[in-house]
């Protein structure tokens, strides 16, 4: 994926925003726009986590890097914890 750091020169929210959504819909693989987002610089927490959570969506547990899982801090209880939202919502 060529990921476009600026996204029609916009800066600040909209261009943050427009980058985001352009990484869900370029994006196949959840590393790489995860990647692809972080490497633009600016406001990269936002975006990386609007991706990750859309992605996530589409692709499920097993399209995120299992060695990312592996050093996500007390991450078998943050799984527990959106199971648990996930099932009031179904």
């Amino acid at each position: 994926m060529s990921f476009t750091c600026g996204i029609y020169g916009l800066t600040g929210l909209p261009g943050a925003f427009q980058a985001a959504l352009h990484g869900v819909l370029t994006g196949k693989q959840y590393e790489q726009a995860v990647r692809g987002t972080m490497s633009c610089g600016g406001c990269t927490s936002s975006r990386g986590s609007f991706i990750g959570a859309c992605l996530g969506a589409q692709i499920g547990l097993e399209g995120i890097p299992s060695s990312w899982t592996a050093k996500t801090l007390r991450y078998d209880s943050l799984l527990d914890h959106a199971k648990k939202i996930t099932k009031h919502h179904q």
